[in-house]
C-alpha cells in the first residue's frame, strides 16, 4: 500500500512505500522565487528527510550553511552552486539535470537557478539553515 501523497508533505514520517507524483508536492513560498516543499519525513525532528527547492530562473538563494551535510539532486534546469560568504556567479559551477552535490556540514555555500530549476534537498533532521551576514 502506497502513502497518500497528502501525509506525505505534511511532513509525517512514512511506515509504508513512498510515492509522491510532481502534480502533488505542495508549494510554499513567492511562486516568482524560491519555493520549498516537503517531499518526506520532517526537517525538524531527527530523522533522514526530502525537502523540494523550487528556483525560478536569476533567483539567487543567499550565502548560508547548514548544521548537518546536505545533498542536493537537481531535477530540473541548472542550479548555479557557489562556496563563501559573498554571491560570485562568476565562480558558480553549473549543475544540471541529474547533477548531485554533497555540502559539507557548516560550509558557506550559495545556489542560483538557471531556468526554472527544481532540486531535491536531502538530508537527516534537526536541520537548520543559518545566514551568512
Amino acid at each position: 500500500m502506497l502513502v497518500a501523497a497528502a501525509a506525505v508533505v505534511s511532513g509525517q514520517a512514512p511506515r509504508e512505500h513512498v510515492m509522491v507524483q510532481p502534480e502533488a508536492i505542495q508549494w510554499r513560498g513567492a511562486p516568482a522565487g524560491l519555493q520549498t516543499a516537503i517531499a518526506e519525513g520532517n526537517p525538524q525532528a531527527a530523522g533522514p528527510f526530502t525537502m523540494m527547492l523550487r528556483l525560478s530562473d536569476g533567483v539567487w538563494i543567499p550565502p548560508h550553511f547548514h548544521n548537518v551535510d546536505k545533498r542536493l539532486v537537481v531535477i530540473k534546469g541548472e542550479l548555479l552552486m557557489g562556496h563563501g560568504n559573498a554571491i560570485d556567479a562568476a565562480t558558480t559551477t553549473a549543475l544540471k539535470a541529474g547533477g548531485v552535490a554533497v555540502m559539507p556540514a557548516n560550509t558557506s555555500h550559495y545556489e542560483g537557478g538557471r531556468g526554472e530549476t527544481i532540486v531535491a534537498l536531502i538530508a537527516n533532521g534537526p536541520f537548520t539553515t543559518t545566514m551568512v551576514k
